[in-house]
């Protein structure tokens, strides 16, 4: 498991045998930099290094990853760990990390050249913006919702949204292949649990509580837990778009009613039909259950932890 250790005068001479031993002095210094000059490296390190922190692998230093007060961040990773995921699991890690220290955006900065960031930056998540042959990419930290908020309503949206978007942040990064792969026993893929919760907003918003006549509300009929299935004709994309309107579209049927207004259509005998309140609490659970389904999977997929 990848974890974050706060440099210190021992860390900078974790640091200094790595890099000397098995990184690229173009990735650890400033240009030009050579391993014989590990003085060099001493204060060099000294000078940031409460911005800084080691890349820990089961107790093992394989790299460093930083972060200013303003969002700053710049990573590296020895050779031997490359290509194992430490660089997303540890980018990951500084997102947990960051509101802890006030910020609210990272930002990495690179060439247009180095492929290898780029692609790390993408995959994490990060918008980047080209300017000649450099590229700063923003990623904005996960944030719940604000703790001064007290409106009960107000904070019930808020905490599904957040949820909604979670989802997503723990799809992406995922290959076609991990999307539509299963980890668990009872055959459910990430992309099939987002189809999934697609179906649950239509259903239990426009379906039950708008009363709108939705054509298939369950999905395909024919077709046994349809609203889970990934068929052959479904594209990511598809069921991204699918998703984010149902979601557009649950907010504006929540934000014309009362928390007190009950569904218009309810077939269960013997159970009073729902307010819109009981409706959004039983979404916001099944989204909270749901996302740790998802931890579960990325994990075990790729080994992305958190955020």
């Amino acid at each position: 498991m990848i974890r974050l250790r706060q440099v210190d005068d021992d860390g900078v001479e974790r640091l200094l045998a790595l890099a000397v031993e098995d990184a690229d002095p173009a990735d650890v210094m400033p240009p030009g930099w050579t391993p014989d000059r590990t003085d060099e490296f001493r204060e060099f390190y000294r000078g940031f290094r409460d911005d800084a922190y080691e890349i820990v692998d089961d107790d093992r230093t394989v790299g460093m990853i930083r972060l200013t007060d303003a969002g700053e961040t710049g990573i590296w990773v020895a050779r031997r760990a490359r290509g194992a995921g430490v660089g997303l699991a540890a980018l990951h890690r500084l997102l947990e990390l960051a509101p802890r220290r006030g910020v609210r955006t990272l930002v990495a900065e690179t060439t247009a050249d180095n492929a290898a960031a780029l692609a790390l930056l993408t995959r994490a998540g990060a918008t980047p913006e080209t300017t000649g042959d450099r590229v700063a990419a923003r990623l904005p930290v996960p944030a719940e919702p604000s703790p001064e908020l007290a409106d009960p309503a107000e904070l019930l949206h808020a905490y599904l949204d957040f949820y909604r978007e979670a989802v997503l942040r723990k799809l992406h990064g995922l290959s076609e292949e991990e999307l539509r792969t299963s980890r668990l026993p009872s055959g459910w893929t990430p992309l099939g649990m987002l189809k999934h919760l697609a179906h649950v907003e239509l259903r239990w918003l426009r379906h039950c509580f708008r009363g709108e006549d939705v054509d298939r509300p369950h999905g395909d009929p024919d077709v046994p837990r349809a609203e889970w299935v990934v068929g052959d004709g479904d594209t990511t994309e598809g069921i991204r778009a699918f998703y984010l309107e149902q979601c557009a579209r649950s907010r504006e049927i929540a934000a014309e009613a009362a928390l007190t207004d009950r569904v218009a259509r309810w077939t269960a005998t013997g159970t009073p039909r729902p307010t819109l309140a009981w409706v959004l609490f039983h979404l916001l659970q099944e989204y909270a259950r749901h996302t740790g389904h998802l931890d579960v999977a990325r994990e075990l997929g790729d080994g992305v932890l958190g955020t």
